[in-house]
């Protein structure tokens, strides 16, 4: 109970001030406890951070699985059903996952490990519907699923962080999603679904 509410202060006092304008005091007397406990729940400002980030990334995880037990038909369209998903969820927290992707791109500590695995479980039904689709010849996928989620996950990330940089509105940020996995999937999955076949061949090939 202490840790959900520790976290929930830090949520709100993140979203309120910013990352580098937030104070663990601050968050210590939202939540009504002492700076000393909320350091328990996270050693330092960006852990805690990561810890609100990772409890999110939770919930989509349970959110991505509800949509893809729904999705039946062309897995490009399926893909980007997902993928929109997750994209509305970062954008509204599109501060959050700045700072915290930004402050632990390109180390290698442990809060950042744990980041990243969370990232990746709400990847996991993603990596089962890929996984699905390169079993059936019919689809024409011959890459590993786990290396097509990883690449699909970077592409996803990027888009990220151009919108950003150049300030993409969620409308362009999904445009310019969708343009890079049609490029990814050559835009020709079976009009008919995952398992059938157009003109006698396979189509939709990536990575041959």
């Amino acid at each position: 109970a202490t840790r959900a509410a520790v976290l929930r202060a830090a949520r709100e006092e993140f979203h309120q001030q910013g990352y580098d304008r937030a104070k663990i005091v601050d968050i210590a007397r939202a939540a009504d406890v002492s700076p000393g406990t909320v350091l328990n729940a996270a050693p330092t400002k960006i852990a805690l951070l990561c810890e609100v980030m990772a409890d999110d990334f939770q919930r989509l995880a349970q959110e991505t699985e509800s949509l893809a037990a729904c999705q039946d038909g062309d897995l490009t369209v399926c893909i980007k059903a997902l993928l929109d998903l997750h994209l509305e969820r970062h954008l509204e927290d599109i501060e959050l996952f700045r700072a915290a992707i930004g402050h632990n791109w390109l180390t290698n500590e442990a809060d950042f490990k744990a980041l990243h695995l969370s990232l990746e479980d709400a990847w996991s039904p993603v990596r089962s519907l890929l996984s699905c689709a390169v079993k059936d010849p019919a689809n024409g996928l011959y890459d590993c699923p786990d290396l097509l989620t990883e690449s699909l996950l970077d592409l996803y990330l990027g888009v990220l962080r151009r919108c950003v940089i150049h300030d993409w509105t969620p409308s362009v940020a999904r445009e310019q999603l969708h343009c890079r996995l049609d490029i990814v999937f050559h835009d020709h999955q079976p009009e008919s679904g995952l398992h059938s076949q157009k003109n006698g061949r396979h189509e939709g090939r990536v990575g041959r």
